[in-house]
């Protein structure tokens, strides 16, 4: 347990519209517009500090989600999905780095999340993982964006022992052959840092 370790307080979500200036081709279909999915993350650290994070990604409906299935069919239905998303990212009790509430967030709750929805949308055709995926990073971002605003410090210099209570050992296993371990190994070990 670190000072520095967050839990989420409140999670709000906005929908921008964006039209492109010219018409983007994506395989058989043709882009006109888009929706901006942005995340407001409050998060409160161990000292009581509290601040909020900003995430935003496109709703990239063609790319995350091919189908012969209509463009505006798949635009709602991902959007509804950011929609629960909120809900799952208020109710996520796990306190610590950004990175570890993510990667939890990952692998517990948004496969639970999608298949519910799937399962809500009957007949219609499932949202891939992908789709859940690229909905989910923008929460992802601004619980990132946070963590490194409440606890005053760049967010890339905190992917290391200092911050982190998990090395990556915790989430990534060597294939068989592999002559690697990554005990005592975080996320900076394998970055390159640029002075500028």
């Amino acid at each position: 347990m670190k000072n520095s370790d967050i839990k989420i307080k409140n999670v709000e979500l906005y929908f921008l519209p964006v039209e492109t200036r010219v018409p983007l081709k994506f395989g058989p279909e043709t882009l006109t517009y888009v929706t901006c999915a942005r995340v407001k993350v409050e998060v409160e650290n161990r000292e009581g500090k509290r601040a909020a994070g900003w995430g935003e990604t496109p709703l990239s409906v063609q790319w995350v989600w091919p189908s012969d299935l209509g463009y505006e069919e798949r635009h709602v239905a991902l959007k509804e999905f950011c929609e629960r998303l909120v809900s799952g990212w208020k109710q996520h009790a796990v306190v610590g780095h950004a990175m570890e509430l993510g990667v939890d967030f990952i692998d517990n709750v948004l496969p639970l999340q999608l298949e519910a929805f799937n399962e809500e949308r009957g007949e219609h055709e499932k949202m891939p993982w992908l789709a859940a995926l690229v909905a989910c990073s923008a929460f992802d971002i601004a619980v990132h964006d946070a963590y490194g605003i409440v606890n005053n410090v760049h967010i890339y210099k905190t992917y290391n022992a200092e911050y982190m209570n998990k090395d990556l050992s915790e989430w990534l296993i060597p294939a068989d052959d592999a002559d690697i371990s990554f005990d005592g190994k975080y996320p900076e070990d394998y970055l390159v840092s640029q002075q500028l």
